[in-house]
């Protein structure tokens, strides 16, 4: 063990100071803490917004591209696929679509080939995307508003940083590509 002081510079706090430090040393801010941290505090904002239509953003979001993904391919989407464009993984996307399936926003069907299934939004699951499209719209300016000057910054770093992160390969799944 070396008693050399360690010279890098010491990360800015968090708006609400945590103690210790959310990282293995206490000498600096863990990304992935302070990612998750924004990113459930954005998901409850919007979630609060869109729980006058009865979904959540993961929800809306998840029932919005089961639809884009239909108008654009002409087809419904694979689990696979969906998961993909949704950066889930298959089991997360299984979990998130049955109370949609029992809401009756999503149906899964037999796939083109195999024993893959696709997801398709309803005729109500369309409806529902479409009436909180506007409720988003007001999540989505409360939270640039709030942002302000650091909002082009903020999503130019975001970006990077996804662009940055290799992904984590999911093992392929015979029956639902």
């Amino acid at each position: 063990m070396s008693d050399a002081v360690d010279s890098r510079p010491i990360a800015p706090a968090t708006a609400e100071p945590v103690f210790p430090r959310p990282a293995p040393d206490g000498r600096e801010d863990c990304i992935c803490f302070l990612l998750r941290s924004a990113a459930r505090r954005a998901s409850e904002h919007y979630t609060r917004h869109l729980a006058k239509i009865g979904l959540g953003l993961p929800q809306h979001s998840l029932v919005g591209m089961a639809a884009a993904f239909e108008k654009q391919n002409g087809r419904p989407a694979s689990i696979t696929e969906l998961a993909k464009a949704l950066d889930l993984d298959r089991t997360t996307l299984s979990r998130n679509i049955k109370p949609l399936l029992a809401e009756g926003l999503l149906v899964v069907e037999a796939g083109s080939h195999g024993r893959a299934k696709a997801v398709r939004a309803t005729r109500e699951g369309r409806a529902a995307y479409r009436a909180g499209i506007a409720l988003w719209r007001q999540a989505q300016d409360e939270m640039i508003a709030g942002l302000q000057a650091d909002y082009p910054a903020l999503m130019t770093g975001l970006a990077a940083a996804i662009a940055g992160t290799p992904a984590t390969e999911q093992p392929a799944i015979h029956g639902d590509s």
